[in-house]
C-alpha cells in the first residue's frame, strides 16, 4: 500500500483530451497536477490558477496519509494513536473496535494535537466504509475540520470521488455548505475530483434540491462551472450545463467558464460552453477577450474548432447558412450520389477508362470538400460529436444509388431483351428491387432498439440509489447521457440519442444503428440484396447474349468473344453496372458469413469484437486509469446482497478473461487513429471477417498462437437455442411464419429460449431466480 503525504483536499486542475466517440476526456479519467497553463492577475500567460490543491485519483487500495504541507510527525506521538490512525487508513475493522470499545481511544479525541486529523478523516479519504460507518455509530462528529485547510471528512472524500463515503455522510449529518480554508465547499471539491458519478450524485441530490447553488462562487469568484471548465472536464461541463449553470458569470478577474475552457484548449468543453450561449467576445479586467487569450495559449485550433462546430466562422460570426434546416441538409447529402454515380456509370461507358478513373477521382474529392462545406455544418448539433461523412447518409445515398440505376438499367435496357425467354426471371427481379426498396425504407426509419431517456429527477435519483445499493453506481451500468441503468449487451447511439439494446453495429449503408428491433430485417435485407446482385448478372448475361448474336464481329483483347466482350462492347453502361454490382455483393456476401457466425455464436458484432480483443489481453498491468469512475469500496456489501451477488455474477460471466469491465463497455484506453486501409475495412465489414478468420486459424495480431480457453462467449447457449432466439419473437401466440419474419415489438425478446425484457436486462438467463426474475418478463 502507497502512501500519499499531499493534502487530499486539495482540489485537481487536470489536463484533458477528448476521446472521438466516448466523449471522456483523459482529465475526467486521471486527474493530475497542472502547472503549465492559465493567466496572472496581470492576463499574462503563466499556466497556474491561484490555488493550493490539486485532485490524486488514488486507488481504493491505496493508503492516504496527509500531514500538511509544513508539518511533521512528532517522535513522540502516541502509539496507540498511530495504531488507531493506521488501521482507519488500512480498513482493520477489528482494531479499530478493539481501540474503540476498549476505551483506549476517545472516539471524541482520536485526533493529534497538531492537525486535529480524526480516525473518520483517515478512513474517508481512504476509502474505507465500514470503518467510517462504525466511527459515525460511535458519535464521531462528521463535521469536524483538520489538516492545514481546515476540512472536513466530507472535504477529504469529494477529493478523491468517493461517492459511497460522501453518501454515508450526508445521510449521517454531514454538512454540504460548509468550505475549507480555500472556500471551497462539497460541490467544488466534487468538481476538483473529476469523478463525474459524484458530481452527477451531488447534483442530483444536494444541488437539485436547492442545499447548494449550482453557480456557489470561491473566494475569487469562481464557479463550479468554471474549475469544471480550466481542467478541460467536459463531462463535468455537460452536467453542470444541464442543471443551469451560469455560462455569463465572470470571477474576480472577468474570466467566464468559456475564457478559463480556452485556457486549457479541451475542444468539448469549448463546445459544450458556446452551445450553451457563451460569449466569446466578453473581454476579461485586462481587455482580453477569447481570441486573444487562444492565441497566447496557443490554442487557437481548439477555439476554431469549437466554433465552427457551433455555426461560427473562425472570427466568430454566424456560419452563412446556404441549408436552413438539418433534414434538408441529409437530404442534400443522401441525393447528391444519385446524380454523381450515373455520371460515373457514364464516364466509364463512353470515356477511355484512364480518363474516367481520374475524372471520377476528382469528382468525389470535389463532392467530398462540397458536402463538408454545404451540408454538414447544418447537421443538427449532437453533443460534442463532429459531423462527418461517416456518420452522414452519403453511403446510405450511395448504395440506394446503385439500386437506382440498376433498376433503371434493368427496366429501359435489360428486360426488353430478356421479357420474352426469361418472364419468370424478370419478375422475381422486380419483386426483389420492391422488397429491397421497401426494406431499405423501413431500416432507415426504424427505431433499432432504443431504451428512452430518464429526465424526471426523482427517477433518476431512484435509480442511482438503487445502483449504490448494490455497489454498481458508474459508467459500466449507468449511463451518464441518459441518465438510466444501463443493460446488458447495450450502447449509448449519439445517432438516436438513446441506449440502443442489444447493439450490433452502426452501418452507414442504411445511415442507422443495429439492434435488437431492426437486426432481423438487416439480415433478410443483405441476403436479398446478394440475391438480387446475382439475379441482375444473370439476365445482364442473358442480355449480353443476345448482343452477341446481334454483333457477330464482337472481339476483346483479354474477354475474347464471348457474352462479356458484346458486354464490354455494345451494352457498356450495363457491363459497368453489373461489374459495381458484383463488386458490392463480395463484401455483402462476407457481412453474411459473419453475421451467420455470431448467429451461430449468440453474439452481436460489437460483443465479439470486444471479446476478441480482451481475449488477447495477456498478463495486463494495472492502469492508474478508472475509466469506470468506480470507487465502490472493497468488500461492499450493503443493500441487497441478493441482487448484489446476481449482477456480480453476471457481470463477472460478461467479462471475458484477463480482462476488466463488463463486455459492453470495454474500450482502450487510448485510441489509435485509423488508417485509410482500416478505415475501408471497417466501412465494408471486412475487419470483423479478418477476426474471425485469424480466431479460426489460431492467429493473433501480434503473432504466435493465443489461449484458446480464454475465448469465452457468456451469450452462447448452443447453436440451435442461438438460432431460435435470433429469428423468433418471443410471442408464442403468433403463427411460427410471423415470429421469424416480424421482428420484436417491443423490448421483450428471446435469450437462452427465455423471454427477457432487453430494457431491463441486468442478468443473464440462467442466474435469474425464477421466483422472482425482475429482468424477467
Amino acid at each position: 500500500m502507497s502512501v500519499v503525504d499531499e493534502s487530499p483536499v486539495e482540489s485537481g486542475l487536470s489536463k484533458g483530451s477528448t476521446e472521438d466517440g466516448d466523449n471522456i476526456s483523459v482529465s475526467s479519467m486521471v486527474p493530475v497536477i497542472s502547472g503549465d497553463e492559465g493567466l496572472d492577475g496581470n492576463g499574462t500567460a503563466t499556466g497556474e490558477m491561484d490555488i493550493t490543491s490539486t485532485n490524486k485519483g488514488s486507488q481504493n487500495s491505496e493508503v492516504v496519509e496527509e500531514v500538511g504541507l509544513n508539518s511533521v510527525v512528532s517522535e513522540q506521538e502516541d502509539p496507540i494513536l498511530l495504531r488507531y490512525r493506521a488501521a482507519c487508513q488500512s480498513g482493520d475493522l477489528a482494531t479499530v473496535k478493539d481501540l474503540i470499545e476498549n476505551e483506549l481511544v476517545d472516539i471524541n479525541n482520536d485526533y493529534d494535537s497538531n492537525e486535529n486529523v480524526t480516525g473518520l478523516h483517515w478512513a474517508s479519504v481512504n476509502n474505507k466504509l465500514a470503518i467510517a460507518e462504525y466511527l459515525i455509530s460511535k458519535g464521531a462528529d462528521v463535521n469536524k475540520k483538520a489538516g492545514t485547510l481546515n476540512a472536513t471528512p466530507l472535504h477529504w472524500a469529494a477529493s478523491y470521488g468517493y461517492v459511497y463515503i460522501v453518501d454515508v455522510l450526508l445521510k449521517n449529518g454531514a454538512d454540504p455548505t460548509i468550505t475549507d480554508d480555500q472556500g471551497f465547499n462539497l460541490l467544488h471539491l466534487s468538481i476538483n475530483s473529476s469523478n463525474i458519478m459524484l458530481i452527477l450524485y451531488v447534483l442530483y441530490f444536494v444541488v437539485d434540491k436547492g442545499i447548494i447553488d449550482v453557480n456557489c462562487t470561491d473566494p475569487n469568484g469562481r464557479t463550479p462551472l468554471l474549475w469544471a471548465a480550466y481542467q478541460g472536464d467536459s463531462l463535468s461541463v455537460n452536467s453542470l450545463l444541464k442543471f443551469n449553470a451560469s455560462t455569463k458569470l465572470t470571477d474576480s478577474s472577468g474570466f467566464t467558464p468559456l475564457h478559463w475552457g480556452v485556457v486549457k484548449g479541451q475542444p468539448h468543453v469549448l463546445k459544450y460552453l458556446i452551445a450553451d450561449g457563451a460569449d466569446f467576445f466578453q473581454k476579461t479586467n485586462d481587455g482580453k477577450d477569447c481570441f486573444t487569450i487562444a492565441q497566447e495559449m496557443n490554442t487557437v485550433y481548439s477555439l476554431k474548432e469549437a466554433l465552427n462546430h457551433c455555426g461560427f466562422n473562425d472570427q466568430g460570426f454566424p456560419i452563412k447558412r446556404y441549408i436552413k434546416k438539418s433534414l434538408h441538409a441529409k437530404l442534400v447529402t443522401f441525393f447528391t450520389p444519385w446524380i454523381a454515380l450515373g455520371f460515373v456509370f457514364a464516364f466509364f461507358a463512353y470515356v477511355n477508362p484512364l480518363i474516367a478513373i481520374l475524372v471520377t477521382a476528382l469528382m468525389s474529392l470535389a463532392i467530398a470538400k462540397a458536402l463538408r462545406v454545404f451540408a454538414l455544418p447544418y447537421y443538427t448539433i449532437k453533443g460534442a460529436q463532429a459531423n462527418t461523412l461517416l456518420k452522414s447518409p452519403l453511403l446510405a445515398g450511395i448504395f440506394a444509388a446503385s439500386v437506382f440505376w440498376l433498376s433503371i438499367n434493368w427496366l429501359f435496357t435489360v428486360m426488353p431483351y430478356t421479357i420474352a425467354k426469361h418472364s419468370f426471371g424478370n419478375f422475381v427481379m422486380l419483386s426483389i428491387i420492391i422488397s429491397l426498396s421497401y426494406l431499405f425504407v423501413n431500416l432507415v426509419r426504424s427505431d433499432p432498439g432504443t431504451k428512452p431517456a430518464e429526465f424526471n429527477h426523482d427517477s433518476i435519483r431512484e435509480t442511482i440509489t438503487n445502483l449504490m445499493l448494490i455497489g454498481k453506481f458508474d459508467t459500466n451500468n449507468f449511463c451518464i447521457e441518459s441518465s438510466v441503468r444501463k443493460p446488458l449487451r447495450s450502447r449509448y447511439s449519439y445517432l438516436n440519442s438513446a441506449i440502443v439494446t442489444r447493439f450490433d453495429h452502426f452501418c452507414p449503408w442504411i445511415y442507422n444503428d443495429i439492434g435488437l428491433k431492426n437486426h432481423k430485417l438487416f439480415v433478410l435485407f443483405i441476403i436479398l440484396m446478394v440475391i438480387g446482385i446475382w439475379e441482375y448478372t444473370y439476365l445482364a448475361m442473358e442480355y449480353f447474349d443476345e448482343l452477341e448474336d446481334l454483333y457477330k464481329d464482337a472481339s476483346c483483347f483479354l474477354l475474347g468473344d464471348d457474352e462479356l466482350c458484346a458486354g464490354l462492347t455494345y451494352g457498356t453502361f450495363t457491363f459497368f453496372i453489373m461489374i459495381w454490382s458484383l463488386f458490392q455483393s463480395i463484401w455483402v456476401s462476407i457481412l453474411i458469413f459473419v453475421q451467420t457466425f455470431q448467429m451461430f455464436k449468440g453474439v452481436t458484432s460489437y460483443e465479439f469484437s470486444k471479446i476478441v480483443k480482451g481475449s488477447r489481453v495477456r498478463n495486463p498491468k494495472p492502469s492508474r486509469v478508472n475509466d469506470t469512475f468506480n470507487t465502490t469500496p472493497d468488500g461492499y456489501t450493503s443493500g441487497n446482497d441478493a441482487e448484489n451477488s446476481a449482477t456480480d455474477a453476471a457481470a463477472s460471466t460478461l467479462q471475458p478473461e484477463s480482462r476488466t469491465g463488463t463486455l459492453e463497455t470495454i474500450t482502450p484506453s487510448v485510441k489509435k487513429s485509423r488508417t485509410f486501409c482500416a478505415l475501408c475495412s471497417a466501412v465494408l465489414g471486412f475487419d470483423q471477417w479478418i477476426i474471425i478468420m485469424k480466431e479460426s486459424l489460431g492467429i493473433s495480431s501480434g503473432g504466435g498462437d493465443w489461449n484458446r480457453s480464454s475465448f469465452f462467449i457468456p451469450t452462447n447457449y448452443g447453436w440451435k437455442t442461438n438460432l431460435t432466439d435470433f429469428w423468433l419473437t418471443s410471442d408464442t401466440t403468433a403463427p411460427i411464419w410471423q415470429r421469424v419474419l416480424y421482428p420484436p415489438c417491443s423490448s421483450k425478446a428471446l435469450l437462452n429460449n427465455i423471454e427477457v425484457d432487453y430494457n431491463n436486462l441486468y442478468r443473464l438467463p440462467d442466474t435469474f431466480n425464477t421466483e422472482s426474475p425482475d429482468s424477467m418478463v
